[in-house]
């Protein structure tokens, strides 16, 4: 023998002493019962002395072998006490014949999840009392005719079978053929595409049998002798039809799964026979037969029926009558025509039924009369147009009904009904008024939605004010006056929204006595007078939207309204504000804006000590600052904009975060301007009359973050016109009439991002210096200055200083010449609406010849001067020739510029 083969046989011997020495760990022991786990390899383990018969778990993990033996637990000594092995995170591709003949005392083995793919004949042979298999999560692809042969007496004994998440393609009836007495058999989660007619056929007393998950798309009579069958779960497949003869003499079925398939037609027979049936789950498919009156007549036990998911369109009388039915599922189908009292005969034990998103039409006398449990029904987004008087029992217990998104132009079905309504939903329907009565005896009704009707009046004493919480009625077409006794006094209502009507005018007494409302929406109306006898004994209201209405003036002297946070009044007529509520003193929130106020000196300013945003745009105002106002110390927003004033001290709010003064008459601007607004991030001075920006205008500003100048007169930049704003993030001086920009003048605007002058004057602008000053710039805005086209084109996409900086503009006309939108070149400072041609003049009559003449003659003298200033420096000082390599790379405007050359 050659050293190749010694060193072979050397190599093999000491494989098999290190697999005979590996010792495993024993673990949870209690006496005799304990764990061995081995890891890598079966080993021995140091065994414990026992009085009685022992039970140990066995657990082998992380081990790999190509095809598991019975040599690979030939190290093992305690073989005989196994009770249970659990393989964990293994890899046995292949397990051989009589790979764990040495456990004939193992119940129960767990062999998921260990990549296993071929199982040899005989793999679990002399196993005589194994009671559980599970080969669940491998990649098994087939099955061998004797692959789980166990044996004549182990066929006995084994009730469990586990082979889910495989990928069997194939099941024989041989396979399963020794196994007559198995109770549980779970093949889901494999690719199963078929089953052979004989597959099951000894099963005689399988009782639990899964097979979801695959891809099967017949049943055929593979189950017709599964007598014993209880529970069979065939949900996620293809299943495209179910015919009688496939389940109809499964006699003992209480469980049945088919959701998730493609089912288009169930046969009526296919219940027949299975009187124990229980639940039955066909939704998720895409049924379209009816559900016939003779489907579920035998099964007398049935309380689960699932068919939500489908198409199904109708239902005959009395489908449901012989069941007792706890739930009924029939959400997102397609039920068309009316439900009558015989539809839903049967369901006398149902709490909740959904009959949201179809196609019926009318519900019609004693159609839930016999639903004696029904406490929760949805008819939303149906089109009925007609609910009968009868339809509902006066016993029946409903609790919240949903008619939402149907046709409904009437209540009266709630007469004398359905008096245990705690939620009613009719919003979106076609309902035209609210008469006295209608709720009458519904005194339980917590939350009522109206809203999105046709309702153009409700009657005094109409509406459920008993118990009722949450009321909505926007969205109608409501006219005239808010009376008295329509929402108040209501005990308990927390939320009213009477927004989008046409109201003219609230009553005295129409908002009275309503100690928990805390919200009410009275805006887009034409409220045009409000009594002042009104919000009284109503302390916990916190929010109160008047907006966009038309009042004129509002004195509420009685009203104290403590608790409230914030009043909305902007977009009516108010010429004064001097009477609003008596006490109003811990509002935060008030906005007054586009109204007709002029004067602020009001004393209702004084008790505003907790205000902190205050909007008064689009106003009259000329003079903001009076001891009144100037009390407002702890504001953070305040809007001025779209008013007369000239000046303006902000040195009152030094919590000031947000100012928006534009729009105004403001000319001058300085560092006593911005003096103690240490907290100031936003002011906009736009649209106002200031010409210059003084040096140390901003210094006081230490956190602004955006600057609005735009729309002003300012011509010159100095240096210090921007200092202080280390901070600023966003600057814009658009529209100005700035002609010359030194870069340098941004050199505090460390924290930069973008710069905003489109339609100034600005001839030429040095990219790359303004660039290596504000070193964060990523956008720089310029459109509307007469810039050369072509330097926005070169700098267009460029990445100066190692970064991308995008030139934009803030208009984008891309149907004019320009750059990428960019208008550019010759312009006034406006945006063109039409292309304008360039054509050279046509000098023909005598005075162009004239000063074509007078052109030259000044030509020709200024080019004398220029020779006879260069002789003289050159006599003095010799000729000087100026080179500088490091030039700054100018934008520069040349009056005749071609812009067709940007189309190369």
């Amino acid at each position: 023998m050659d050293s190749a083969g010694y060193l072979y046989i050397v190599v093999f011997l000491f494989s098999v002493w290190s697999a005979s020495s590996t010792i495993c760990t024993i673990k949870d022991r209690n006496e005799c019962t304990y764990t061995v786990v081995c890891e890598g390899h079966a080993g021995s383990a140091n065994n414990p002395s026992c009085d009685y018969d022992p039970y140990v778990n066995f657990i082998i993990k992380d081990s790999v072998t190509d095809t598991l033996t019975t040599g690979f637990f030939g190290s093992t000594n305690f073989d005989s006490r196994v009770r249970r092995i659990q393989a964990i995170d293994n890899n046995w591709p292949n397990i051989e014949a009589f790979a764990f003949k040495y456990y004939t005392k193992c119940i129960d083995m767990d062999l998921s999840s260990n990549n296993i793919k071929n199982i040899k004949n005989d793999a679990f042979k002399n196993l005589f009392i194994l009671d559980s298999l599970n080969l669940s999560q491998n990649a098994i692809e087939h099955l061998n005719p004797s692959s789980l042969a166990i044996s004549e007496i182990s066929a006995n004994k084994l009730t469990t079978l586990d082979l889910s998440n495989n990928l069997l393609t194939e099941i024989s009836g041989e396979t399963v053929s020794k196994l007559t007495n198995l109770n549980s058999l779970y093949l889901q989660n494999n690719r199963l595409t078929s089953l052979a007619d004989n597959c099951f056929t000894s099963l005689k007393d399988l009782t639990t049998l899964n097979l979801r998950n695959n891809q099967l798309t017949a049943i055929n009579v593979t189950l017709i002798h599964l007598k014993n069958l209880k529970t069979l779960d065939l949900a996620f497949n293809h299943l495209f039809k179910l015919i009688g003869f496939e389940l109809n003499r499964l006699d003992s079925l209480t469980f049945l799964n088919m959701s998730h398939n493609d089912i288009e037609e169930v046969e009526s027979n296919c219940f027949i026979q299975a009187f124990r049936l229980i639940s039955i789950d066909l939704s998720n498919n895409k049924i379209k037969s009816p559900i016939e009156n003779v489907m579920f007549i035998n099964n007398n036990h049935l309380q689960c029926l699932y068919l939500s998911n489908n198409s199904i369109e109708q239902i005959q009388d009395d489908a449901f009558k012989h069941n007792v039915l706890t739930t009924l599922n029939l959400d997102k189908n397609n039920l068309k025509g009316e439900i009558s009292g015989q539809t839903f005969n049967g369901i006398s034990k149902v709490t909740r039924l959904d009959l949201s998103n179809q196609s019926i039409t009318a519900i019609r006398e004693n159609a839930f009369s016999t639903a004696n449990n029904l406490v929760h029904l949805n008819l939303s987004r149906n089109v009925i147009h007609t609910i009968e008087k009868s339809s509902f029992s006066p016993s029946l217990p409903l609790i919240v009904l949903d008619v939402s998104y149907n046709k409904l132009s009437s209540l009266q079905f709630l007469n004398d009904t359905l008096l245990s309504l705690t939620e009613l939903y009719v919003n979106n329907n076609n309902l035209t008024s609210i008469s006295k009565g209608t709720f009458r005896n519904h005194t339980n009704l917590k939350k009522l939605d109206l809203s999105m009707n046709l309702i153009v009046t409700i009657d005094q004493l109409s509406l459920p004010l008993l118990n009722l919480q949450y009321l909505n009625v926007t969205g109608n077409l409501l006219t005239g006056s808010l009376k008295s006794m329509v929402i108040s006094p209501s005990k308990y209502l927390r939320f009213l929204d009477f927004s989008c009507l046409n109201f003219r005018k609230v009553e005295d007494g129409a908002f009275i006595d309503s100690p928990l409302l805390a919200r009410v929406n009275l805006s887009y109306n034409a409220i045009e007078f409000i009594g002042s006898n009104n919000f009284m004994n109503m302390e916990n209201l916190y929010s109160l939207d008047l907006s966009y209405n038309k009042l004129i003036r509002l004195q509420m002297n009685n009203s104290v309204l403590l608790n409230l946070k914030a009043l909305y009044l902007n977009h009516n007529r108010l010429k004064s504000i001097s009477n609003l509520f008596l006490n109003i003193s811990k509002i935060l929130f008030l906005d007054i804006s586009d109204n007709d106020i002029s004067d602020l000196s009001v004393p209702l300013f004084q008790t505003l000590k907790d205000l902190r945003v205050l909007r008064i745009s689009n106003n009259k105002v000329k003079q903001f600052n009076n001891p009144q106002t100037n009390s407002l110390t702890k504001l953070m927003t305040l809007c001025l904009s779209s008013n007369s004033l000239v000046n303006l001290n902000l040195s009152y709010f030094p919590d000031l975060i947000n100012a928006d003064l534009s729009n105004n008459s403001i000319s001058f601007i300085n560092s006593s301007f911005f003096r103690n607004l240490d907290r100031l991030q936003s002011i906009d001075l736009s649209f106002n009359n200031i010409t210059s920006l003084t040096p140390g205008t901003f210094q006081s500003l230490k956190i602004l973050k955006l600057l609005n100048m735009s729309s002003n007169w300012i011509e010159n930049l100095r240096y210090g016109s921007f200092k202080g704003l280390g901070r600023a993030e966003v600057i814009d001086l658009s529209r100005n009439l700035i002609h010359v920009l030194d870069v340098d003048i941004f050199h505090e605007c460390t924290e930069l991002k973008r710069l905003i002058i489109d339609y100034n004057f600005i001839t030429q602008l040095e990219f790359e210096r303004l660039v290596m000053t504000v070193t964060k710039l990523n956008a720089l805005s310029l459109g509307g200055n007469p810039i050369m086209c072509k330097e926005i084109v070169r700098n267009y996409n460029s990445g100066i200083g190692g970064r991308r900086v995008e030139v934009t503009s803030i208009d984008k006309v891309f149907e004019e010449d320009n750059v990428h939108g960019i208008l550019c070149g010759q312009n006034n400072g406006t945006v063109v609406t039409t292309a304008s041609s360039f054509e050279p003049p046509l000098y023909t009559s005598s005075s162009s010849s004239a000063n074509v003449l007078f052109m030259w003659c000044s030509v020709l003298t200024a080019l004398v001067l220029v020779v006879g200033a260069a002789s003289y420096m050159y006599r003095r000082k010799g000729l000087m020739i100026l080179t500088d390599s490091s030039m700054r790379s100018t934008v520069q405007f040349g009056s005749t510029e071609n812009q067709s050359s940007l189309l190369f």
